[in-house]
Parts: structure tokens; C-alpha cells; sequence
């Protein structure tokens, strides 16, 4: 199992990955809210929907900025960051995103499996592994 190599990489990787799960929090919850303010004809919460969206691309802009530091220390892909590349043939998903299920075990489990060269990497530094 790999380390990551700073501590300014583990603060890149955690907040990226924070970020990454608000926004796919915010998104369903903006539907829900603009569908609801279609039913009851509610301005408010059109607003409150509109200003989630608003804040949904804010923070998936702010999350690609981070993401883009955050490096595999395998293969120097970015697991958090969207892109278009083969991925390893065990890489799994959550919910059709590479990138959230490396967020969610980010978050949960303290580690992350590259989806693009399958490596187990632990979101900590060597010095603090020990």
C-alpha cells in the first residue's frame, strides 16, 4: 500500500474529495427543491433552487481546482479529477462515478484504489504511517 507524499497532498486530497460529495449532494437537492417549487408555486424555494445550482457549480469548480493537484503517487493520474482515460479493469463504481466511489472511500476509509492503475493508497504521509 502506497503513502502519499506530503501533507499539503493529503489536505488536496481530502478537500477535493469533500467537495466532490457536497456537489453530488447539492445537485439532487436542488431537483427536489425546483420540482417542489413547481408544485406549490413557491418563489422562495425556486430561489433556494436556483442559488443550489449556483452553488453546486461553485464548488464543483472549486473541487476541480483541487482535483488537479491530487496525484496518484503510482502512476501521477488525477483519480478525483474528470477525465476521459482507460481505466484498470477492477476499477469500480458508485452511482456511475469513478471519481465519487474515490471521494467516498477518501472520506470513509482513509485509503483510495486508483481507477486507473488499481493501486491501494493510504491518505496519509509516510512520517505518520509509523
Amino acid at each position: 500500500m502506497f503513502h502519499l507524499r506530503s501533507r499539503y497532498a493529503v489536505i488536496c486530497f481530502k478537500l477535493a474529495a469533500w467537495m466532490l460529495f457536497i456537489k453530488w449532494l447539492m445537485i439532487p437537492a436542488a431537483f427536489i427543491s425546483l420540482i417542489g417549487a413547481w408544485i406549490r408555486i413557491d418563489k422562495q424555494l425556486a430561489w433556494l433552487a436556483l442559488s443550489l445550482f449556483a452553488a453546486a457549480g461553485l464548488v464543483g469548480i472549486m473541487q476541480w481546482g483541487l482535483a488537479t493537484l491530487a496525484r496518484c503517487p503510482l502512476c501521477l493520474s488525477l483519480p478525483i479529477a474528470p477525465r476521459i482515460c482507460s481505466k484498470h479493469r477492477n476499477a469500480k463504481r458508485i452511482m456511475g462515478s469513478y471519481r465519487l466511489r474515490v471521494a467516498c472511500t477518501v472520506i470513509f476509509k482513509r485509503y483510495f484504489r486508483c481507477p486507473y492503475c488499481g493501486e491501494s493508497t493510504t491518505v496519509d504521509t509516510r512520517a505518520n504511517s509509523s
